[in-house]
């Protein structure tokens, strides 16, 4: 069984946390330049990084917050809000096309579930480690006296169990569309545990679900391509104990991925995204090492 998140001594990882406190200021920013709002991102974190996070919703302090990230991890939330809004339109997108379950692969803090409306009443399975769990229904009753009845979660020790039977005693249903979501995780992971994955999803999904993956640029790893900043945001990770690991090529994908029964949809990178969703005067960088992409379960 391969590990599909990222654990340092059963605690929630730091990458998931960070990802929220960005979150959190994205949703500080006035209506009508914030790329999205999630209600729950403070009540999920914890520590100074929550205190932070709540200092980014006064006015005057929340442009000197988002300044302090920049400097400190250049590209890095500007990239993550920018996925984060990418990711929130695909899901909507695969509700509205049919998909009738979702499922969140080491969902860590993501909050889909509970804020986006296309959602509410789907069929979802949070898959993650018991103690990441734990952690983040204590902090969601703050906002939750109780969790939707839709949502399921699936503790999960993947060094030991079974993701696959786990996720039928849940109530998956391998006959009907799904949407599942690998955010966050792929980079974390070695080549055979991506492959091993990919394989199970492959015999899981039925035909027409989707899979929507984040991943790195293969070629920063390696050393053949270089993007600006990319060298700090590699060694940001590698300090903070959950290195990438793992890359894709993005000019071979497609053909990695049919490998496997899937067909590529679509794949950019978070600036390519950063210059779509440009407006109000608001532009925010991206990088060209991270990387969304989206496919189809279409069969060997």
């Amino acid at each position: 069984m391969s590990i599909l998140f990222y654990m340092r001594n059963h605690r929630p990882s730091r990458t998931a946390e960070y990802m929220a406190l960005f979150r959190a200021v994205e949703t500080a920013e006035r209506p009508g330049r914030r790329l999205f709002e999630d209600p729950y991102a403070i009540p999920l974190l914890s520590g100074a990084i929550k205190t932070l996070a709540q200092i980014a919703q006064l006015s005057g302090v929340r442009r000197l917050v988002r300044a302090f990230l920049d400097f400190g991890w250049p590209y890095t939330r500007s990239s993550g809000v920018v996925r984060t809004r990418l990711i929130d339109d695909l899901v909507c997108e695969s509700m509205h096309a049919g998909a009738q379950q979702m499922v969140l692969l080491g969902a860590g803090f993501d909050s889909r579930a509970y804020r986006l409306g296309e959602t509410r009443g789907i069929r979802t399975f949070e898959v993650d480690h018991p103690a990441t769990q734990r952690a983040k229904r204590e902090r969601l009753k703050a906002m939750l006296e109780r969790p939707p009845e839709n949502v399921h979660y699936v503790e999960v020790d993947f060094e030991n169990d079974d993701l696959e039977s786990k996720l039928r005693e849940a109530g998956f249903d391998e006959n009907v569309p799904a949407l599942v979501l690998w955010e966050g995780v792929v980079s974390y992971l070695s080549e055979p545990a991506v492959n091993t994955n990919l394989v199970l999803l492959s015999r899981l999904l039925a035909l027409r679900s989707r899979l929507i993956l984040t991943y790195v640029h293969k070629g920063v790893l390696d050393g053949s391509v270089m993007f600006q900043g990319s060298k700090r945001w590699k060694c940001w990770v590698r300090r903070s104990g959950e290195p990438f690991i793992f890359g894709f090529d993005p000019a071979t994908l497609a053909n990695t991925l049919s490998q496997f029964g899937f067909q590529l949809e679509s794949d950019v990178s978070t600036a390519d995204a950063a210059r779509y969703y440009a407006t109000n005067g608001r532009i925010e960088s991206g990088s060209e090492l991270y990387r969304v992409a989206s496919m189809i379960r279409v069969g060997a």
